[in-house]
C-alpha cells in the first residue's frame, strides 16, 4: 500500500509506516515557517548553529539530570521538556530540545526524535528513554540514568585528569629546555668562542644542537605540524584506533587505568539496561557503543554473539568450570567480574551483581588515580630539574675552562 504526498512516499512497500520522510517534511516546513523574511533557507541562523555546535556529556547530563527531577515532581512530559529546553545554555543542545518539544504535539516520542541526532546522544540515553516511555516508567529510569551518567563522567574526568596533567608539565617543560638551548645558550657560549676557549664535550653537544635547530627551525617546525595532524587522522582510521587502543591499555600505570575505566563503563551501562528490563542481547550491543576502547567493544560483541548461541554470558568472558576449579582466560576483563556474572546468573540477578563489583572497581580505580597524581609530581619535577641542570651544567663548565686561559696569561 503507498499513500503518495507529491513526489514522497509515507509507506513502505510491505505496508508498514515509514517515519523518516515525514520528519524530513516536517523539518522542512518548520524551517520555512521560522525564516525570517528576506533571508534564504541557507543563512538560517538555527541550521547554521546546529552545524558548527558541540554539545558535551556533562551539557547532555544536565538536561536528564533537570527532565528525570521536573517529571518526579510530577510535572507532565510535555511542560518539563518545555521548562528543561528554555534552562539549557548550549546553543545546539537547546535547538535539539525545542525541536523535541515541537514534536511531542505530533505524537512522535522523545526517543524518536533523538534518535536523528544519535551523534550527540550516547545509545545508552536513547534506548532508555525509549524503554520509560513504553513502560510508563520515565521519571525512574531517568533518574537512574542521571545517576549513571553522572558515575561515568566523573571516572571518565579522573582518568582524563591524570593523564592531562604530567603531559601539561612535560610540554611546559620540553619548552623550557627549547627556549634555553635557542636563546640563552648561543649568548653565553658565544662570549667563549670568540676567547678561543676550548668548550667540554658537553657544551659543544649542545651548542650543536642549539645551532641545529635555530638553522632548520622551518623544516623541524614543518615536520612537527605534519607529525601532529598525521597523527590526528590515523587516530580516526580504524586500523589507527586498532593500534593506538591496543598500546593504551599495555602502557605501564596508564594501561591499567584504561583497562578499569572501560570495565567500570561496561559494567554501569550493562547493569542499568537490564535492570530498566532490556534483554541481554540489546544490552550488550548498546554497552559496546558505550565502552570507549575498540578492542574491548571487540570483544563485547562477541559475548554478545556467543550468548545468541545460548551460551551464558560469564561462558562467553572465558570463564569454564572444570572438575575441582574454574579457569578463566579473558584478557580485557577481570576474574572476579567473571565470578559476580556467574553467581548473577544462578540467582537471576545479573544486573545487581555486577553493579556492587562496579562500585568496588570505582573506589579502586579513584584510589589508583590518587596515588598516580602524588607520585608523578615529584617524579615530574626532578625530570625537569635534570634537563635544566644538564644545560646549566654545559654553560657553567666553560667558565673553568676561562679560568685556566686566565691563569696562562
Amino acid at each position: 500500500m503507498e499513500f503518495p504526498f507529491g513526489s514522497h512516499k509515507f509507506y513502505r512497500s510491505d505496508g508498514s509506516f515509514d517515519p523518516a520522510l515525514f520528519y524530513k517534511l516536517l523539518k522542512n516546513a518548520r524551517s520555512k515557517l521560522e525564516q525570517p523574511k528576506g533571508k534564504s533557507l541557507q543563512n538560517n541562523n538555527i541550521d547554521f548553529q546546529i552545524q558548527i555546535g558541540g554539545i558535551s556529556k556533562k551539557e547532555v547530563w544536565r538536561f536528564i539530570s533537570k527532565l528525570a527531577s521536573f517529571l518526579t515532581s510530577g510535572i507532565d512530559i510535555k511542560s518539563a521538556m518545555g521548562i528543561a529546553s528554555k534552562q539549557i545554555k548550549n546553543p545546539k543542545l537547546k535547538d535539539i530540545l525545542i525541536s523535541t518539544h515541537q514534536n511531542l504535539d505530533y505524537g512522535i516520542p522523545i526517543s524518536e526524535s533523538l534518535k536523528n541526532y544519535s551523534k550527540y546522544f550516547d545509545p545508552i540515553i536513547i534506548s532508555l528513554i525509549e524503554v520509560g516511555e513504553k513502560t510508563g516508567t520515565l521519571p525512574r529510569v531517568l533518574t537512574d540514568l542521571e545517576e549513571t551518567l553522572r558515575w561515568q563522567i566523573e571516572i571518565t574526568s579522573k582518568i582524563r585528569g591524570a593523564m592531562v596533567y604530567p603531559a601539561i608539565l612535560i610540554f611546559l617543560s620540553f619548552s623550557l629546555v627549547i627556549f634555553m638551548l635557542v636563546f640563552i645558550l648561543p649568548k653565553i657560549t658565544g662570549a667563549f668562542a670568540k676567547a678561543k676557549v676550548q668548550l667540554p664535550a658537553l657544551t659543544q653537544f649542545m651548542i650543536d644542537v642549539s645551532d641545529f635547530m635555530r638553522n632548520h627551525y622551518i623544516i623541524l617546525t614543518t615536520v612537527f605540524v605534519a607529525f601532529v595532524i598525521g597523527f590526528h587522522f590515523f587516530r580516526q582510521t580504524y586500523y589507527g584506533q586498532i593500534w593506538l587502543h591496543r598500546i593504551s591499555l599495555k602502557i605501564p600505570v596508564f594501561g591499567w587505568m584504561e583497562k578499569q575505566m572501560n570495565t567500570i563503563l561496561f559494567i554501569s551501562s550493562l547493569s542499568l539496561l537490564l535492570n530498566s528490563g532490556i534483554l541481554m542481547l540489546e544490552a550488550l550491543v548498546i554497552t559496546a557503543k558505550v565502552v570507549p576502547n575498540i578492542h574491548f567493544k571487540r570483544d563485547i560483541i562477541r559475548m554478545k554473539n556467543e550468548v545468541e548461541a545460548w551460551m551464558k554470558l560469564s561462558q562467553s568472558m572465558w570463564l569454564s568450570r572444570g572438575k575441582n576449579e574454574f579457569s578463566f582466560t579473558s584478557k580485557y576483563f577481570t576474574e572476579d567480574l567473571a565470578y559476580m556474572i556467574n553467581v548473577g546468573e544462578e540467582t537471576g540477578a545479573v544486573s545487581n551483581s555486577i553493579k556492587n563489583t562496579g562500585i568496588i572497581y570505582e573506589k579502586e580505580l579513584k584510589q589508583y588515580v590518587a596515588n598516580i597524581m602524588s607520585a608523578l609530581e615529584p617524579i615530574i619535577i626532578v625530570f625537569v630539574g635534570g634537563m635544566v641542570g644538564v644545560i646549566v651544567l654545559a654553560i657553567m663548565m666553560p667558565f673553568f675552562e676561562l679560568g685556566k686561559v686566565a691563569k696562562n696569561l
